[in-house]
């Protein structure tokens, strides 16, 4: 099962960039599945009211669409997994998974906190890292018009992801994503 490798590789640095970025002190860390007043988010993510998403039609409770490019190559679209997904009201975001409902191909996770964020890509052959820090080189800019306990829209560019492939090549790729997901 070599090609699950960078999956799970992907889930261990959502899980670890989701702890190791909130903030002391931050308030309660019970997660939260409903209420809440919205969040614009934060670090380098804009809002702008109506503009942003897409993505919304692939799952009952929305989904996500990505393209990769330079370096290697994918696209598509995953359903938002709710059941495995929260929203912190302690961090201001989300940690969030689009995946196929039997976890097999591609997942994305990411979150939406607004100390920051960051998205991660898998799909067996290739892991792919962008996040809002600007001293990460990955180039992202995210865009949430909509990150409270009711939902999330919006979407992400990034100019120089890094990218492991699993022959173990290291490098840098473009990744767009849109999303629009609600529990």
């Amino acid at each position: 099962m070599p090609h699950l490798r960078p999956i799970l590789a992907v889930v261990v640095i959502a899980a670890l960039a989701t702890a190791c970025s909130s903030a002391p002190g931050g308030g309660s860390s019970e997660p939260s599945f409903g209420g809440g007043e919205p969040s614009s988010g934060g670090g380098e993510a804009t809002t702008t009211p109506g503009s942003g998403g897409g993505g919304g039609g692939g799952g009952a409770n929305g989904s996500l669409t990505y393209q990769i490019t330079g370096g290697y190559e994918a696209s598509g679209e995953l359903p938002f997994q709710p059941l495995i997904s929260l929203f912190d009201p302690s961090t201001d975001g989300w940690v969030a998974y689009f995946t196929s409902s039997s976890g097999e191909g591609a997942i994305v996770t990411f979150n939406t906190q607004a100390a920051g964020q960051i998205i991660n890509f898998g799909d067996g052959t290739a892991v792919v890292i962008g996040t809002s820090d600007p001293g990460s080189g990955s180039g992202c800019t995210f865009t949430l018009t909509k990150n409270d306990a009711s939902g999330m829209v919006g979407h992400v560019e990034c100019t120089s992801a890094l990218l492991t492939t699993g022959d173990g090549t290291i490098g840098q790729t473009n990744f767009s994503a849109q999303w629009d997901a609600h529990p």
